[in-house]
Parts: structure tokens; C-alpha cells; sequence
């Protein structure tokens, strides 16, 4: 078991926070979909505010894990990503699909360009991918993209997609970091689109694909786009 899978646990159910002291450095961030937090202290207190839980590591990557998570009054499931400066955590993105009511902050309104339908073209076949993306991944990253963004969901059976897709027409994908196990796959996506009223949808998103490619363990804070749909609009003239 990993370091960060032992760390989850002992900090989600035995609740031994005093162990962020050294497994984090000082000015470390962690994003969920809410936002970014600023240093150990302040995600110390976020864990502060979690009731104890039982925990379940259901896939372990070493800096990334994926996790289902029994608490008293509800269960989910998580995946935690890590970036080290040395061997102690500096970043860390989290994306939980938990289903409790959010309040997303107020948003800009859209750009004229970025709006559905306008100065759109064909996907391609290859995904555009960040300097530093594993080469053990780009066929899966591929892959996705050819299904998501080239709207391909013949090559994707998953009734999110189409889902998301009703709900956000010109919804992109952007594959932003992967980790290449022995048996297991995993990458770290968003995806930005304009819902019918107007409203611009950011959402971050993580996948872990096992064996086949086409098994795969993905997790989306729903709730959150169902935040920034009931959210307001920032208006100028005001």
C-alpha cells in the first residue's frame, strides 16, 4: 500500500490529522471543485470538519488513489491526486462525487466566441496533450478523446457522456496529467462547456481504467454542475 493510501486512511478514519504535519509541506493547495485551498493549515481544518469514516482503497497508483467512503449518514466514492516536492505533498486535487447540495461562486458571463456552434472543426484522431503526459497513456488519451470531444459514443458506453453532453452541447475535454501502473491506468481531465441558458460548466473529472480499456472507474461531482446551473452571473451593468 502507498503512502498516500495508508495517509487516507489514517486521516479519514482513525482522524490523525497531526500526520498532514509531515506528510505535507507548509504552503501546500488542495483543488476540489469548489476551489483551491492555501496551505497545510487550512486543509488540516477542512479534514477537521469531516466526520470519521470507513474507507476503502479501491485502486492505488502511488500518487494517485481511488477510494469508496462509508460515513455516517452517507457513502461515496473519491479520487486524490498528488504532486511531491521532495517527498512531502505540495499539491493535491480531489474530486469526490458525494451528491450534497453546493453553492458554486458567482461566474463572468460567457465570451461571444466561446459559445456553442461558433468557430467549431473536427476533433482529429489525437488528443492535444500537456508537455510531461506519459506515453503509456496517449493511447487511452486518444481514445477518450475521439469519444468525447469527437462525440465518437459508439467507442464509449458510459450513460454519463450523453448525459453531460445534452446538458453542456459544446462540452471540451482537456486531458490534463496520467499515471501508468502495472495494471491500471489513470488520468486527470476537465471539461468546459455552455449550457442553453448561457451559464458556462467547469467541471474536473478522473478515470481509472483496469485492464481493458474500456473498464473504468470515472467520478464527477455532479452536484457542482448542478451548483453552477443555479448559480448567478456577474452583471456589469449593475
Amino acid at each position: 500500500m502507498s503512502a498516500l493510501a495508508t495517509l487516507e486512511i489514517a486521516l479519514r478514519r482513525d482522524r490523525a490529522y497531526a500526520r498532514l504535519a509531515d506528510s505535507h509541506v507548509h504552503r501546500a493547495t488542495r483543488e476540489d471543485s469548489l476551489g483551491i485551498i492555501k496551505g497545510r493549515d487550512a486543509i488540516t481544518a477542512a479534514w477537521v470538519n469531516e466526520d470519521a469514516a470507513d474507507v476503502k482503497i479501491t485502486a492505488d497508483l502511488g500518487e494517485m488513489i481511488a477510494y469508496k467512503v462509508k460515513g455516517p449518514k452517507q457513502s461515496w466514492h473519491g479520487h486524490r491526486w498528488v504532486w511531491r516536492e521532495e517527498s512531502r505533498v505540495m499539491r493535491e486535487v480531489v474530486i469526490e462525487d458525494r451528491g450534497d447540495a453546493k453553492t458554486a461562486p458567482q461566474f463572468h458571463p460567457p465570451l461571444g466566441e466561446l459559445r456553442s456552434g461558433q468557430g467549431q472543426h473536427d476533433a482529429g484522431d489525437k488528443a492535444i496533450l500537456p508537455p510531461g503526459f506519459p506515453e503509456g497513456a496517449r493511447e487511452i488519451a486518444d481514445w477518450l478523446h475521439q469519444a468525447w470531444n469527437g462525440r465518437a459514443f459508439n467507442l464509449y458506453g458510459r450513460a454519463w457522456l450523453p448525459a453531460l453532453i445534452r446538458a453542456l452541447p459544446d462540452a471540451t475535454f482537456h486531458f490534463e496529467h496520467a499515471i501508468v501502473g502495472e495494471k491500471q491506468t489513470a488520468i486527470l481531465w476537465r471539461v468546459h462547456g455552455h449550457h442553453a441558458s448561457g451559464k458556462r460548466v467547469r467541471l474536473i473529472g478522473s478515470s481509472v481504467f483496469t485492464g481493458d480499456a474500456d473498464d473504468d472507474d470515472t467520478v464527477i461531482d455532479h452536484a457542482f454542475m448542478v451548483a453552477q446551473l443555479a448559480g448567478e452571473v456577474i452583471d456589469y451593468g449593475a
